[in-house]
């Protein structure tokens, strides 16, 4: 049991790390996407136009930075216009420390009877040792299932508030689908646990 409990808890924190990492990514890229729309075209007649990009990578994250210089070739005038984005490195940073420790404590906990290719493509989760856990576990499986059946159309409801919220919040499907897993392995883990104590 107590190896089910750790490795539920533990994917559900890797998917919330997951979707959280992936969010704050898109709503950079986003900026970054609203940054190029809002430079309306010049007229390039009579202009020379320069762009340049660098990307940098440091503790703060990986630094976006886009100029373009637009100069009148009568006047001589030149125009600066710079988009700046950095996506944030500590989701990613965290995402990587938490899954290397989930893999170092998989591996330490692992069945030793089991080939590790066994062990590297099984679901953790399915701790199956008896007849009774084998019940256990079809049970847990049957509520998560069941649980996906509420859950998608009602997350295909929230969808609907999209449109709403993209603005302010681009990341909102990558939360909405990261529910449909976090939330059936969640059912998974209790079920298996409330089953276990009968």
């Amino acid at each position: 049991m107590k190896r089910v409990l750790i490795e539920t808890i533990c994917s559900v924190i890797f998917y919330v790390l997951l979707a959280v990492t992936i969010g704050s990514t898109v709503h950079t890229m986003q900026d970054l996407t609203e940054g190029f729309e809002a430079r309306q075209l010049d007229d390039v007649l009579g202009k020379t136009v320069s762009w340049s990009n660098e990307i940098t990578v440091d503790l703060n994250g990986i630094t976006i930075q886009d100029v373009r210089e637009v100069t009148d070739n009568e006047t001589g005038q030149t125009e600066t216009d710079v988009i700046n984005e950095t996506i944030n490195s500590l989701p990613w940073l965290l995402l990587f420390i938490f899954t290397i420790l989930w893999m170092v404590y998989s591996i330490i906990t692992r069945d030793r009877s089991k080939t590790f290719n066994i062990f590297a493509t099984k679901m953790t989760e399915f701790q199956e040792t008896d007849e009774r856990e084998i019940q256990i576990t079809r049970d847990a499986t049957k509520a998560a299932y069941k649980s996906l059946g509420i859950l998608v159309p009602t997350l295909l409801v929230f969808v609907m508030v999209y449109p709403l919220v993209y603005k302010f919040l681009p990341e909102y499907p990558v939360y909405l689908l990261a529910c449909t897993i976090i939330i059936p392995t969640l059912v998974y883990g209790i079920v298996w646990i409330k089953e276990y104590r009968k």
